[in-house]
């Protein structure tokens, strides 16, 4: 009959089974994660300095550009320095107006109030005198400085001259002019002192 099975057909269905039985009982394999590596000391260390390395080498850059800027503000003060001393130990009668002007140009803050201030009377005195000064630059040097102020040291060659004396007199003068950075740049003379005079 056809509904008899045969020891072969048994023998397939039984393997069957038990293949599937198997694969069933068998538990699938669980994925371990990923174990976490500890930096070793080598690396703490190494980034320990190269923070280190990092953070000397930022302060040596800023102590450089400071020791930049400050270079600069100390070149352009003692050129604006040179130039105003001569402007104001260099003087006459004739051209006093224009004397006034070019001083106020440059002078700023207490110079320039005490020039205001003595203007008319220095003017009275040159026109009665007639008194004429030329001045030149012997030598110069900054004496102290920060970023917007500084200190020059000017020594001055001044020739001076008047109606009622025939030879000019010649004297050398040091003195000490402080200028400071406008907001626009500019450097102006606030002080003009004589380093001697208190002596």
């Amino acid at each position: 009959m056809s509904d008899l099975k045969t020891n072969d057909d048994a023998e397939t269905l039984d393997g069957a089974t038990l293949d599937a039985e198997s694969s069933a009982g068998r538990a699938e394999p669980e994925l371990s994660s990923p174990t976490r590596r500890r930096p070793s000391v080598t690396t703490s260390v190494l980034a320990v300095l190269l923070f280190a390395v990092l953070a000397v080498a930022g302060l040596f850059a800023y102590q450089l550009e400071n020791r930049r800027s400050l270079d600069t503000s100390r070149s352009e003060a003692v050129d604006t320095a040179r130039t105003f001393a001569i402007t104001l130990f260099t003087y006459s009668a004739d051209t006093f107006d224009t004397y006034v002007d070019d001083v106020l140009s440059g002078a700023t803050g207490s110079l320039a109030d005490t020039f205001v201030e003595t203007s008319s009377d220095l003017q009275a005195t040159l026109v009665e005198a007639g008194a004429t000064s030329s001045a030149q630059i012997l030598d110069i040097a900054a004496k102290s400085s920060t970023l917007d102020r500084v200190e020059v040291l000017v020594i001055i060659d001044q020739t001076a001259s008047n109606a009622t004396v025939t030879e000019p007199r010649q004297a050398v003068n040091a003195v000490i002019m402080t200028l400071e950075r406008q907001e626009d740049g500019r450097w102006l003379t606030s002080d003009v002192t004589n380093p001697s005079a208190g002596r």
